[in-house]
Order: structure tokens, then sequence, then C-alpha cells
């Protein structure tokens, strides 16, 4: 399988986009006749193709290994390994959002045993729920939501795949992911009383699109060849502008409920993905390609990084910081950049500990004179 290197380079954008929508980048500036916080709502739903973006990849790289395992047995097996390696992300950071906004509760809880017990019994009663589990909803961990749905897009996905269905679950999953518009921004139309930001309306569509794309990649490189630059730019620019106009005119004007994805978000990606599959070594080896490929790191610990930050600020007494220009300006590259680091700080650390377990390994297996095929036959060296 050929290796497309524009994808981690249109992460980058995509995880900035993500950063941006969740720090609020320019809102409550007002800067001459700028108004931040319409500047804001802008940015917010231009940054909207983000989430599909990471979908469609995912459900596209899915399918695209898989079609490269010719036993059903190995097939079935990467597919294990993929979900697993998702759960346990998703486990571990749940965890650690989980001990962080408990240390935080603890912090501003009167130190009593009666008023730690009567905040610990409620924190458990809120953080363990429904909503928190399955859709991230109410705690520091709200963002956790697409590991979630991205568990439960790629299970189906899997599983339709297998019985080739692949098509029918398209069609499925786009009838799913319409209705899912009037639980967001077209709610004003027709309102679904679901939370519609999940894995049935909204990751599963996009997951499926990729997972097309994947099965039929030769059939679509083959057009999108045909296709010159020119047209890439103007369509991807053309539709990133309707989707602003689609979301000023449902969230602004008819007073709709959410923004998290629009009708004009499905030809976007669709065109940007078709982009990304001719033009497939942009960013080859670049800073760029380097920190888009750590996104779902970026992803998992932004949020942690931009709270503390607030955290620090309250708690030193200096928010009225918040309320400048430098302040807005420099406060969402440095939530993306600590991140990055943070992460990148992680994975290393993890892998010096496995280092470090190989080498004590191997100094027990050779002080110990033990065979290194059969751990219980002793051997003697030459």
């Amino acid at each position: 399988m050929e290796r497309n290197y524009t994808i981690d380079f249109v992460k980058f954008f995509a995880i900035l986009a993500v950063v941006c929508i969740h720090t609020g980048t320019v809102s409550g500036v007002q800067l001459g006749a700028i108004d931040g916080d319409q500047a804001d709502f802008i940015i917010d739903i231009l940054a909207r193709f983000a989430v599909p973006f990471f979908f469609v990849a995912s459900g596209y790289l899915f399918i695209q290994k898989i079609n490269t395992i010719d036993s059903t047995k190995q097939q079935f097996t990467y597919f294990k390994k993929y979900i697993l390696k998702l759960t346990k992300l998703w486990t571990a950071w749940f965890a650690f959002y989980f001990l962080y906004d408990l240390a935080i509760n603890y912090i501003e809880t009167e130190k009593s045993v009666q008023a730690m017990h009567v905040m610990f019994q409620e924190y458990l009663a809120t953080y363990f729920t429904w909503e928190t589990l399955y859709y991230g909803a109410g705690h520091t961990q709200y963002h956790l939501w697409f590991l979630l749905a991205l568990i439960w897009s790629i299970a189906i996905l899997f599983i339709f795949t297998k019985f080739r269905l692949l098509r029918v679950l398209f069609i499925i999953s786009l009838g799913l992911n319409i209705y899912g518009l009037f639980g967001q921004s077209y709610s004003s139309f027709f309102e679904v009383a679901l939370n519609t930001r999940d894995a049935l309306f909204m990751g599963l569509f996009y997951t499926t699109l990729g997972g097309l794309v994947g099965k039929y990649a030769g059939q679509v490189k083959e057009f999108a060849m045909k296709i010159p630059v020119f047209v890439y730019i103007g369509v991807i620019t053309v539709f990133s502008l309707v989707q602003v106009l689609e979301g000023y005119y449902t969230i602004k004007i008819l007073e709709g409920n959410e923004q998290n994805y629009f009708l004009a978000t499905i030809p976007l990606i669709i065109i940007l993905f078709m982009a990304i599959i001719k033009h497939n070594k942009i960013g080859k080896n670049s800073l760029i390609s380097k920190i888009g490929a750590n996104s779902v790191g970026i992803y998992v610990s932004h949020v942690f990084v931009m709270e503390a930050i607030r955290l620090l600020v309250k708690r030193l007494e200096i928010t009225f910081v918040q309320d400048t220009i430098l302040w807005n300006i420099l406060f969402t590259p440095t939530v993306f950049i600590v991140a990055y680091f943070l992460y990148i700080g992680i994975q290393q650390l993890k892998t010096g500990n496995s280092m470090k377990r190989v080498y004590r390994w191997k100094a027990i297996r050779e002080s110990s004179q033990i065979s290194p095929f059969n751990p219980k036959i002793p051997y003697h060296r030459k």
C-alpha cells in the first residue's frame, strides 16, 4: 500500500482547527470595526471540516489496510488490534481526565469528611453516566467522544465490509447523517431530541465514506487525476464559503441548536480527499506532516492544556489578561504547541520505559544463563 503523505499534512491543519474551536480564538476581542465574536464564529464554521476529515481518513486507511490482507482470519486479527489500540487510548485518557476533574473538585471542596464524602458521591454519579460514556458530555473529557464514535464506526464498517454491503451501509449512514442535521443547525425546521454528534449520525457516515474511497481507491484516483489543481482549489474554496453561509443562516438567523456538521461538509470533504489522493506527496518529510502524524495525541491532550492554563490564570488572579488582544492571539497556538510536546514527551517516556524493560530482561537472561529459545532450559556459552 503506497503511503499518502498528504493525509498527515492535512491532519496538521485539521487538528489546529479543532484546537481553534475549543479555545475560542478571537472570541470577545473588539478591534476597531472587527467584532471578535463574529470572526470567531466564521473561524469555528470553517474549522468544522476537521472531525469529518479525521473520520474519513480513518475509514480510508482502515479499508486500504484490510484490502492488503488476503486471509479473513488475519483481517479479523488486524481489526481486533485496531479496535484494542483505540480502546486503550480512550481508556487511558478517560482515566486521566477523571482523575484531573476529581483533583479540581477536591481542591475546590471544603476540607471536611462530610463535604468530601458528598462531593465524591455526586462526582461519581455525574461522571459515570450514559451521556458521559457515549457523548463525552458534562466534564473535561467531552472531546473523547470522537474515539468512542470511531470505535463503533470502524466496527460497523468492518462487519458490513465482510458481508459485502459497504454500499448499502453508505446509503444508510448518509440517511442517518442527513437526519442528524435536524439535531444540529437544522433543528429550527424539525428538532431531533437527540445529541446527533455521535457515532450513529456523524461518525458512521464519514468513516463509511472513507472506507468507500479506500475500497475503490483505483477508480477514485483515476478520476481524481483528471481534475486540474485550480479546480480543486476553487471548489474547496467555494464549498468552504458555502459551509460558512449555511452555518450563518441556520445558526444565526434560524437559531439552530448546534454546528458540528452541515450539508456542505459532505461535498467539501469529498473534493478535499480527492485532491489528497491525487497529490499524495505534499509535505513529505516536513515538520507539518510530522506534527500532523501525531494529531491524535494533540487531540486527546489539548483540552487538558487549555483548562490547565485557564485554571492557572484564575489561581494567579490575572484573569484580566484573557480580555487582551495578545492573549487571544497567543492562546490558541500556545495550547497547540504545548499539547504536541506534552504528547511527544509521554510517548518518549513510554518508549524509554519499554527499552529499559528490554535491557533488564536481556541482563537477567544472560546472568541466569537461560536459553533465549526456551526460557526453561539452561545453556552454556563456549
